[in-house]
Formats: structure tokens, sequence, C-alpha cells
């Protein structure tokens, strides 16, 4: 009966150790599961932060955001390109990015904020670079007068604005001879004669290519050409362009009219209403002349002579 018992005895033990091991196994083989599915994750995780370039898209739209709605004209070099549209533009980003300290600003009896260049030249030197430089002098560009107050290293800025009616929306970063090719895609934001506030439901009605070169690690804008993707070969948008219910130099006239008058001394033009006569039809006649006669509204911007011009340092 001893013997009998030790048997049996036996035969429970190796049955719980049998369970043991079973269970144990298990949980070994749940463990696996659970890290074999935690590093599958954690890959694709990783894949998609690799190939997902949504921050840096987001960082050129942000660089590019006055230069776009500016709408400059494609260069093959800083050297060729409108000095003072790059000026213009730098001007602009500063003020956007110092909105709330406003009132920090310098301003003359009437109102106008003095710039200081100091802040101006390290805007130029993010976009374009540390070694392009300006020569600051007094310039025009979309109509209105940035003068150059050398006692004061600034520019007495207009009181009016005029900034373009687009803003960019980076469609495809590649990279290319060391650099990056951004294609940048042009939202009319005035497309449908009154400013859209989503920019989410616009389309790009035009695209252009920014190529920034590498220089110690960091991006510079060195050209802008014209881009392969269009809007007619629907890469990236749709077929058909967002065309502008209403011209946009008349929206932004009708903009302007809302906005205090810039104070030009010695200068004052009437509006038509003002003098109680209708517009001119000839200013209509004159301006369809000199756009079949080869000029470009690009020409209007540059600099006069002697203005706002300098060469790369």
């Amino acid at each position: 009966m001893a013997t009998a018992n030790e048997a049996e005895k036996t035969r429970h033990a190796l049955r719980r150790r049998r369970r043991l091991r079973q269970i144990l196994g298990a949980v070994v083989c749940v463990l696996v599961l659970i890290g074999l599915s935690s590093v599958v994750s954690s890959g694709v995780r990783l894949t998609a932060r690799l190939f997902d370039d949504t921050e840096e898209r987001e960082a050129f739209e942000q660089r590019l955001q006055t230069l776009v709605s500016l709408d400059p004209e494609p260069f093959e070099s800083l050297e060729t390109a409108n000095r003072a549209r790059l000026l213009d533009a730098a001007i602009w980003s500063v003020i956007q990015q110092n909105s709330d300290r406003m009132d920090a600003y310098e301003r003359d009896d009437v109102g106008a904020m003095y710039l200081p260049t100091l802040d101006v030249d390290k805007e130029l030197a993010a976009l374009y670079g540390p070694d392009f430089q300006f020569t600051h002098d007094t310039f025009s560009d979309n109509g209105l007068v940035f003068t150059y107050v050398p006692e004061k290293s600034a520019y007495l800025l207009p009181i009016t604005s005029a900034n373009g009616g687009y803003m960019p929306r980076v469609m495809e970063i590649r990279r290319e001879n060391g650099g990056k090719r951004v294609t940048v895609g042009y939202l009319d934001i005035y497309g449908n004669g009154e400013i859209v506030f989503d920019i989410s439901k616009l389309k790009p009605v035009k695209y252009l290519d920014y190529i920034f070169t590498r220089v110690n690690g960091e991006y510079y804008l060195t050209s802008i050409t014209q881009s392969e993707m269009s809007v007619d070969s629907g890469s990236g948008a749709s077929g058909t362009a967002q065309m502008p219910a209403t011209p946009q130099g008349d929206v932004m006239s009708q903009v302007a009219t809302t906005l205090p008058d810039q104070t030009d001394p010695g200068t004052s033009t009437p509006s038509p209403e003002e003098s109680g006569s209708p517009a001119d039809d000839s200013a209509l006649t004159d301006s369809s002349a000199s756009a079949n006669d080869g000029s470009t509204p690009e020409a209007d911007s540059q600099p006069e002579a002697g203005s706002g011009e300098s060469g790369a340092e």
C-alpha cells in the first residue's frame, strides 16, 4: 500500500509540474506575442515618422509666407533677384513676427514706425544666409516708399500696406544636389473677391519651385524657378484653377481704401469720388497698352536708380 501511495503521489507531482510548465509556457507565449506586437507597432510608428515631413513643410511655409504673399518673379540667383521685393518681404516678416510688441518701436509725429535695420538684417540672414548682405537705402515696392533714415539706422515704414493675396502650401520637398527643392503651391486668398480665412478649402492656382542650398548645415534660399507641377497636370491639385472672380489688384485697392492714407509730403491725389468726376476711360486704355508692350507688373516694384540695390558680400 505504501508503495502504491508513493507512486500515486509521484504521478500527482508530475502532473502538477506538467501543468505548471504548460502555464509558464502559455505566459511566455503571451509575453512574446505582446513583445512582437510592441516591436512591430514601434517600427510602424518610426517608419511613419521617417516618411512624414509635415513639420518640415510647415517650417518652410512659415519661412516663405511673406515672400510668397508678395509674388516675387523667379530668379536664377540672389544677384539677379528683385532686391526691393526681397527686402520688402523681410520687413513685413519682421512685423509679423513681432506683432505682439509693436508698441516697443519708435514712431514719428504721424504714427509711422521706424524699423531698425538690425532686425531686418537678421530676417534677411535667416532666409538667404549670413553672407548675403543689403546696402540699405530708400526704396519703393508695390507702390509704397520705404524711407531709410541713416541717423536712426532704421526704415520709416509707410502707414498703409499692400501685402499680396497669396498663401504658401508646400506640396513637395525633394533633396537635390545637396540642397532641397521645395515645390510651393500659391493659394489665392482673394479668389472669390473677398478674403478666405479657411485656406484648407483652397487649391493652388500656380506652382513655383524654391531652391534651397545647404551652408554649414542650414538651408538658405538661392533661387526660384518654374515648377514641373502645374494646375493643368492635376499634380497635387485639381485640374481646374481657382481664378479670381475679381482681379487681385482691384481687390487690394478696395482693401487699401479702408486703411489710412499714406502720408506723402507735397503730393495729394484725390480719388474719383473726391474730385467729383468719373474715372477716366483713358486710364484703362493706357493700362491695356502697357500690358501689350511686354511690360510686367514686376517692373513697377524695382527700386529707383541708386535705391535699395546692393551686391552680395
